[in-house]
């Protein structure tokens, strides 16, 4: 039997949102004991005072019993670089890697980067995607700064950082601006205040257990920047896996490297009682995986999108299909099961 594969968590948020300073408090309590920490080398990792131990390199033993190491060029080269440390037995086993961005970073290509690689599949998952905003900025960040919407738009948690900051008196106006800013973005991430206590390492453990499409009830207005938009799908039957295959060959099919990211819950008529989740990344995506129950009473498949450009009409015409709804100059359900495209993905939805 295989071994688990190994989480991986990407915090991000633009530049002063706050990053290190969370992870600073997060690193101290005991769910992140065994984790390793990857920030960029020009980044202020901030984490010295907790520094006891040079392990190999550039690899560092927290007191916190948390690795950390600085990325030097190339992510997939960096973690295949760690793997074969911790396979060699030169490094603590970690159980657990957590990705800081740089505030300028477009978060998509990281988890493009682990789902297209072959090797670092095979040994990691992607586990989540936490966007920090600052409360004092957020929305004039959001409003100029392209990236930071790329960082909102794929989040699956946005935690709203230094609202402590804000002067009482309008605080909570400006909080609720920037909250319908943030949902406009991402409608499917549910949103919390880091400054009032709400985010700690249990949360950032928790996103690994499905990937936060649970409060999405009804497919939700998509909002968008002037090219971005997310969007939420939602269907209450259950779906053969062979026509779910079909829909995802075809949604990478039409949408390519426009689509950002994709991830959901999906209800399989062959296993109804075992939700599938599903991680996707531009036109790549990572091995589909069984839970063993349903993280909540609702047993409907719930897919969110996080599309550059997106074509509402097109997606809608698709999903109609997946639900067998009527529709004119779309594919039906049986079009969908009969993809010949279906053998890349059945086996696996299966």
């Amino acid at each position: 039997m295989s071994a688990p594969l190994i989480p991986v968590s990407v915090v991000t948020g633009f530049l002063g949102a706050g990053k290190t300073t969370l992870l600073n408090r997060l690193l101290r309590e005991p769910e992140l004991a065994d984790a390793l920490v990857i920030v960029n080398e020009w980044g202020e990792i901030g984490l010295d005072h907790l520094l006891i131990e040079r392990i190999e390199g550039d690899v560092i033993l927290l007191s916190s019993g948390c690795l950390c190491c600085s990325l030097r060029g190339d992510l997939v080269d960096a973690l295949r670089d760690l793997t074969a440390r911790r396979d060699a037995g030169r490094i603590p086993p970690f159980d657990r890697i957590i990705i800081e961005t740089t505030g300028l970073a477009d978060p998509a290509p990281v988890l493009h980067a682990l789902a297209a690689d072959v090797e670092l599949a095979a040994r990691y998952r992607i586990a989540g995607v936490l966007t920090l905003v600052d409360a004092v900025n957020g929305v004039a960040t959001l409003q100029n700064i392209g990236e930071s919407i790329r960082q909102v738009a794929i989040a699956d948690r946005l935690a709203i950082a230094k609202s402590d900051l804000l002067d009482a008196a309008d605080r909570p106006a400006r909080l609720e601006a920037l909250i319908q800013r943030l949902r406009a973005v991402n409608p499917a991430a549910a949103i919390v205040d880091v400054a009032a206590g709400e985010f700690r390492a249990v949360d950032l453990v928790a996103l690994d257990s499905y990937p936060g499409v649970g409060q999405v009830a009804t497919r939700a207005p998509a909002g968008h920047s002037p090219s971005i938009g997310a969007y939420a799908l939602r269907l209450s039957e259950p779906v053969r896996a062979a026509a779910f295959a079909s829909f995802l060959d075809l949604l990478r099919a039409m949408l390519g490297p426009r689509l950002l990211r994709i991830k959901g819950l999906v209800a399989l008529a062959e296993h109804p009682a075992e939700p599938l989740v599903i991680h996707g990344v531009q036109h790549i995506f990572h091995p589909p995986r069984r839970l063993k129950a349903w993280p909540d009473d609702d047993r409907a498949t719930r897919i969110v999108l996080v599309v550059d450009g997106l074509n509402r009409a097109a997606i809608d015409r698709l999903w109609a299909a997946l639900s067998g709804a009527p529709g004119v100059d779309g594919p039906d359900l049986a079009a969908l099961a009969d993809n010949p495209l279906v053998a890349r993905h059945g086996g696996l939805l299966a």
